[in-house]
């Protein structure tokens, strides 16, 4: 059996919110700007009338009573009582796309949470109706339970525990609403309705203490109830808000852009229950298309962990009359991190492809710099809502080998990889012919790094920033060994200019420019054929690096072509095509690095990226598998198949699952060593292509 014991993070669009729950025995509830889950009691289950225990999910740990706080009797018991933890074995957990239920009681109880996702237009050129549905900073969501059978009433509970803080009656001042909120920055409700009543004391299932109302408002445990009589069945929609009205960005001065749209917290609540069904219908269309797809259990369940996370990390703000969008990386939360851009692009370009503009203009008006080679781009352009100086990120220091250092080759790359992948799959050349200039400085800049003299290139990059002084650049691999962590002459870095310089040549023949078009082509050619000459014939290998006789073996030997695949131009990606000679020698590579102890952990079976490291991240390992599945397939024995599984579970248990979804994790273990509570896992809707 499958433990379903895992964080989901449940959250808007664009508010850099999350309501995260689901791992057993532990919080979770509502958090803003944070870089891992709450530490909120989530409430939820079911009791029948006639037996006064209560059966939970299990998202809470006891805690202290405040009442003590009070009375300074030290002997009062832990609320909450009277209630049974649910175990994994008592109830059933579906997580789709766009909603994650629970089911128990042979199905008679219920209960969702929705995070429901569309194409979202341009906020620039957004109606305010247009502007409220998408951009609403709400969580839909309904409690339900099938009492038709039943000869007593049932009760249900939905609510949270904030200990730190108590949460005030929404109806004191919005009396529409029937629920919570923490202050004005978040909250709960539902509709007015007989059998709905509220519920807030130190002990939130069995209060001791009752004001005129029922509640006892000092404390911090606050609850919703839901009595159904016999002979009924009933659900009760939910909505879960946040707001933050006030600027939350420094260095840019910048709102959440539903401010402009939305008063207050109840506004928004307000707004989400009434637009329930909308969304229950947009969150049911999500989670069809998913299902219906001819990915295995395991690959639905990863996309599914991994886009719910994504939301989490999204912030769409408001700066000088413009939207500014915003993805955090995850417990970094640093501010655009141009190594995810890169890799959320494929899922952006379904969605709201606007954002992968916005985000390379900001990293051209702001971001860019200069060196001695040329032109190239920051990591990032700052951290925890501080948008750095211009020309510098928060991550990149000097006089450094490893991580922290600067990647302005990957950086460089990275522009061009989403201006041209966005250009072509949106159709927006007018877009790509206003950064016609930026086009041809990368181009001239990627020569460079190879060698400043055009007579000793041969495409490999050599020569490291003057930003990096007495140190060395590194990749976006940056916490692994020198296999994937350095840029200089590196096989991933190597193959992933090749496919910058394929989508350079494509863009300069759509804008019409034969010289550097015929330029690209030949920088192209010469790079594969310097690259087929590093193939070892007596091993089968390529090395992960061109010196100091390094002999790691790395899967992400692949990744660049992932570029021109997305894009369908098939010249590149035949293998008795243009770059034949190569593919085949990457072929053999692939086969013999898709074997347990070398590119397959020999403990658990799950892919690693480079033979020398166990550190692996989930996001590449999705990425190469796409290449490798669509390209080489022939490479794929039954133990790289089996892959999905062990990743799948990895994400299932504690060791990642206290997290959401987390993409660093050690291949031996399953354990997370980073990047938790992280976006980039989205990758993998490149699966949705095959």
């Amino acid at each position: 059996m499958v433990i379903e014991s895992y964080h989901t993070q449940h959250a808007p669009f664009g508010a850099f919110a999350s309501f995260t729950v689901g791992l057993v025995d532990a919080p979770g509830g509502f958090g803003q700007s944070r870089r891992g889950p709450a530490r909120q009691n989530v409430y939820v289950g079911y009791r029948s009338v006639a037996n006064s225990e209560w059966q939970l999910l299990p998202f809470l740990t006891p805690p202290k009573s405040l009442e003590s706080a009070f009375t300074g009797d030290s002997t009062v018991v832990q609320p909450p009582r009277g209630f049974n933890a649910l175990r994994p074995h008592d109830y059933e957990r579906t997580l789709g796309l766009a909603s994650d239920t629970w089911r128990a009681d042979e199905r008679r109880f219920g209960f969702s949470l929705l995070s429901p996702f569309g194409k979202v237009p341009d906020p620039a050129k957004m109606t305010r109706t247009a502007a409220r549905f998408h951009l609403a900073p709400q969580i839909s969501g309904w409690i339900e339970y099938d009492n038709r059978a039943g000869k007593t009433p049932v009760e249900l509970i939905f609510g949270v525990g904030e200990s730190s803080d108590t949460l005030r009656p929404l109806g004191d001042t919005n009396p529409g609403l029937v629920g919570f909120a923490g202050g004005t920055s978040f909250g709960y409700a539902t509709k007015p309705a007989r059998g709905v009543a509220l519920r807030q004391g130190f002990d939130v299932l069995a209060p001791k203490f009752r004001d005129y109302r029922g509640l006892m408002v000092i404390a911090g445990e606050s609850a919703l109830v839901f009595t159904i009589p016999p002979g009924q069945r009933r659900r009760f929609p939910l909505a879960l808000g946040f707001y933050t009205g006030e600027k939350v960005a420094t260095g840019l001065d910048a709102s959440f852009a539903y401010t402009r749209v939305f008063r207050d917290l109840a506004d928004v609540l307000g707004y989400g229950l009434g637009q329930h069904a909308r969304y229950l219908k947009l969150a049911a269309q999500r989670d069809r298309e998913l299902a219906k797809s001819k990915l295995d259990a395991d690959q639905k369940f990863l996309i599914a962990q991994a886009a719910h996370s994504y939301f989490g990390s999204t912030q769409l703000l408001w700066h000088k009359g413009k939207p500014l969008w915003v993805v955090n990386e995850g417990e970094y939360r640093m501010i655009n991190t141009f190594d995810l851009t890169v890799d959320h692009l494929f899922f952006e370009l379904d969605w709201h492809p606007w954002a992968v503009r916005n985000v390379l203009d900001l990293f051209v008006d702001r971001y860019s710099y200069r060196d001695q080679l040329g032109l190239s781009f920051v990591h990032d352009m700052g951290v925890n809502n501080y948008f750095t100086p211009a020309g510098r990120s928060s991550y990149e220091c000097d006089n450094l080998e490893g991580c922290f250092s600067h990647m302005t080759m990957e950086q460089l790359l990275n522009w061009v990889l989403c201006a041209v992948t966005y250009a072509e799959r949106t159709g927006d050349l007018k877009w790509l012919l206003a950064r016609k200039k930026i086009l041809l400085a990368c181009a001239e800049s990627i020569r460079c790094r190879d060698n400043p003299d055009s007579a000793k290139r041969d495409g490999v990059m050599k020569h490291d920033s003057a930003r990096c002084g007495s140190g060395s650049e590194i990749t976006t691999y940056d916490s692994l060994d020198v296999s994937l962590g350095q840029a200089r002459n590196n096989l991933y870095l190597s193959v992933k200019t090749l496919g910058a310089w394929v989508l350079l040549e494509n863009a300069f023949a759509r804008l019409g420019l034969k010289t550097p078009r015929a330029e690209a082509r030949a920088t192209a050619d010469k790079l594969a054929q310097t690259l087929t000459t590093k193939f070892e014939s007596d091993t089968g290998f390529f090395p992960a690096v061109f010196e100091k006789e390094n002999h790691s073996r790395i899967l992400p030997a692949v990744e660049g072509f992932v570029y021109p695949l997305f894009l369908g131009f098939k010249e590149a990606v035949d293998p008795a095509g243009r770059f034949g000679p190569l593919l085949a020698q990457l072929l053999q590579h692939l086969k013999q690095s898709l074997q347990p102890g070398i590119c397959l952990d020999a403990t658990s079976g799950g892919w690693k990226m480079s033979s020398t490291s166990t550190n692996t991240w989930f996001s590449k390992t999705a990425l190469a598998q796409h290449v490798i599945r669509k390209m080489f397939p022939e490479a794929m024995t039954s133990a790289a198949r089996a892959g999905d599984g062990v990743h799948a579970q990895w994400q299932r248990t504690p060791g990642c699952g206290t997290d959401a979804m987390c993409d660093q994790i050690r291949s031996d273990s399953g354990i997370t060593c980073g990047s938790r509570y992280y976006p980039r896992g989205v990758t993998a809707w490149l699966w949705r292509f095959e």
